[in-house]
């Protein structure tokens, strides 16, 4: 073929070509072609596992909203035992500055238990105990609080009815905050709601109450704000924190946060004791916190024969750098 011709024929072949529709770049460009949406199937089954469905969303809903709930009070807990920190000795009274600071974390404390307590009652209560670990650190912040005013143990009868107190003070505050919000004071007025009615209300309302392990959690956990408050109050006072006098032992002398601390090794080492991981642990911490305490009344005792009677040691006025 001469050349002429052949570059005809190839000219006329790739438009031959060209001119006929490529399905794979097609199929590439619009995709695989829409498919009919398969039929929903229903039979006797359908309905029960909707029901399983719909009970496992409300479980991670209720699950999520109590972990929630639980962070804000621990975070909320653990600011009421820095403010009770920097109480320097035993008193029923507490400074105002800290009083008012921990009555306000406390109101706090309440309306979120008051928001959870509807979803914790009955077999909830074992459902969700262990996601709500903030209860252990608003125990070790009560029991903290209890025994900086009368230097006792707070009982778990005690905590509970405390507990039981900011849910209902909780609920109250959250009441009056919605009734606020709404101003639908006609049909207060129309009702005529008595205080008989919201006590009715308040005695029915729902509340959480702490289980033995909560409280005695809370209570080794205790241990540790023993020892931080009789190390910071010894060394501003130069003597072991005490009740005064009031609660004297056979020598005359008042019973100092040693000997309590001591009561409450011996009281722990006296319950059944459990094989678990955070048993041991605590169990453990409660001893180290002991023996520091027992480790500073020593060197009080010994070294304080040395010091001058009424020695104190410096500390640097204000504007003052302090000695390094």
């Amino acid at each position: 073929m001469a050349p002429e011709g052949k570059r005809r024929w190839q000219a006329d072949s790739n438009g031959a070509a060209g001119d006929a529709p490529d399905h794979k770049k097609m199929a590439r460009r619009t995709g695989p072609p829409p498919t009919a949406a398969a039929p929903t199937v229903r039979n006797a089954y359908t309905a029960m596992f909707e029901g399983f469905r719909d009970h496992l969303d409300a479980h991670h809903d209720r699950r999520e909203r109590i972990v929630k709930a639980s962070r804000d009070i621990t975070a909320l807990s653990k600011k009421i035992i820095f403010a009770l920190q920097r109480v320097r000795r035993i008193h029923p009274e507490l400074p105002r500055d800290v009083d008012s600071e921990v009555t306000r974390r406390l109101g706090e404390i309440g309306r979120l238990l008051a928001g959870i307590a509807p979803e914790m009652q009955g077999i909830n209560r074992g459902r969700y105990g262990r996601v709500l670990f903030g209860m252990e650190e608003l125990l070790e912040a009560l029991t903290f609080l209890h025994y900086l005013r009368h230097q006792v143990l707070l009982s778990p009868d005690e905590a509970a009815e405390q507990v039981a107190a900011l849910c209902v003070e909780g609920r109250a505050t959250k009441d009056t905050k919605d009734t606020k919000d709404t101003k639908d004071t006609k049909d207060t007025k129309d009702t005529g709601d008595t205080g008989d009615g919201e006590s009715q209300n308040d005695e029915d309302a729902p509340r959480i109450v702490p289980d033995d392990n909560d409280f005695l959690m809370g209570v080794f956990d205790l241990s540790g704000e023993m020892m931080r408050f009789a190390t910071t109050s010894a060394a501003l006072r130069g003597e072991l924190a005490s009740d005064g006098g009031d609660g004297a032992d056979q020598s005359g002398q008042g019973r100092t946060i040693v000997g309590d601390m001591q009561e409450l090794d011996s009281f722990f080492r006296m319950l059944p004791q459990r094989h678990d991981k955070s048993w041991k642990i605590k169990t453990q911490t409660l001893q180290t916190s002991v023996q520091k305490v027992e480790r500073l009344g020593y060197d009080l005792r010994v070294r304080g024969s040395e010091r001058p009677k009424g020695w104190m040691p410096d500390v640097p006025e204000a504007g003052e750098a302090g000695t390094p």
